[in-house]
């Protein structure tokens, strides 16, 4: 299985630090945001090997590159950004290595099993699977079917009719992770000029693939967007008392 985190962003959130640093490398408790996802992806022992994407300011991501212990190909989306959709086609020839890949945002700190949630995707017959986390508040990013485990759709296809009819009793909301298991035919339905990646999801049901969610075990399911200086001080004040552990 092949790993790619998706690193080439902006970062509007967390200006004015992303005015001079990516947001890949914003400090968090020491480290930056890449170096804890390296160390997650790395330590599961699931990949053969690793990519990362970059565009705004690339040249400290290649420093990056030559200074982190942990192995990774760059891959430098120079003339534009290109979204989730878009990198997926520019990093094809990568991707398609192996028979599965896991694509995770850079802002997002997690500590799930990756190597059990891997080995619930290799065994499912599923074009995909969203590693999401139930919705407390009954209003999440996405829906799925709790019986079957397959996505349903986005808040967006709520509120325009499009769901699929499944009993009300059976939809369940949930937060999308930003954490993705894809087998490589998925592939087949990532055109050059996607950009998001929920086109890509719906075009591959269209065409007879199930797309599914992985809720991760409940004592692995902690995880937070670092996309905010909110949620930045919330991370070192967590790691400050204790409450959570970044590197084990």
């Amino acid at each position: 299985m092949r790993g790619f985190i998706l690193a080439a962003g902006f970062g509007t959130r967390l200006k004015p630090i992303t005015d001079e640093v990516p947001k890949a490398l914003v400090q968090v408790c020491g480290e930056p945001l890449l170096a804890h996802n390296l160390r997650r992806l790395y330590r599961s022992g699931v990949f053969s090997a690793i990519g990362v994407n970059s565009h705004y300011l690339h040249e400290q991501m290649e420093r990056f590159q030559e200074e982190s212990e942990i192995p990774f190909e760059l891959f430098y989306e120079k003339d534009k950004i290109r979204g989730t959709g878009g990198a997926l086609d520019f990093a094809r020839s990568f991707l398609s290595g192996d028979e599965a890949f896991l694509i995770a945002n850079v802002d997002i700190l997690h500590k799930f099993d990756i190597a059990e949630l891997s080995a619930r995707f290799m065994g499912a017959e599923r074009i995909c699977s969203l590693v999401s986390i139930p919705a407390s508040n009954g209003c999440g990013t996405i829906l799925y079917d709790n019986v079957t485990g397959d996505f349903l759709g986005t808040n967006a296809d709520r509120r325009n009719g499009s769901l699929p009819p499944v009993p009300d009793e059976r939809k369940s909301d949930a937060d999308f992770t930003g954490v993705a298991f894809y087998k490589r035919e998925f592939l087949d339905f990532v055109d050059d000029d996607d950009f998001s990646i929920v086109p890509i999801w719906q075009r591959a049901a269209v065409n007879g693939h199930t797309v599914g969610v992985l809720i991760p075990e409940k004592n692995a399911s902690w995880w937070l967007d670092i996309g905010t200086h909110e949620a930045l001080k919330r991370i070192h004040d967590d790691v400050d008392s204790g409450a959570v552990d970044l590197w084990n």
